[in-house]
């Protein structure tokens, strides 16, 4: 595949669209969003093993409704940029705030 390609492919496949909660800068978000989802998924798999970047970002979207390849994009995104991490930062979020958070930046996704 040329870099163009495979520019494109990315683009349909794992972008992350137009996200920009209030307060940060969209890049800002984005890190944000991934750590936290990171986090959430890290802390789950310690009681549960089989538990999956996809399960909780589909639990997370349960009232936000965001599009299905969306979701299986961020999956794969947040699995690729926690591999072998176990230290997430949470940016001062604690407990509920976290999946407050990843909800109010989930909630601000467009798909341009």
């Amino acid at each position: 595949m040329s870099f163009k390609q495979l520019q494109q492919f990315y683009s349909d496949n794992f972008s992350l669209g137009y996200i920009n909660a209030s307060g940060r800068s969209s890049i800002e978000n984005r890190f944000v969003l991934i750590s936290l989802i990171c986090y959430v998924t890290f802390k789950y798999k310690l009681k549960d093993p089989d538990t999956t970047y996809y399960g909780i970002i589909t639990k997370l979207n349960k009232d936000i409704h965001l599009p299905e390849d969306f979701i299986k994009g961020l999956a794969i995104v947040c699995e690729d940029f926690a591999y072998q991490c176990q230290d997430f930062p949470t940016f001062g979020l604690k407990g509920n705030e976290i999946v407050k958070e990843i909800k109010n930046i989930l909630s601000t996704y467009l798909p341009f």
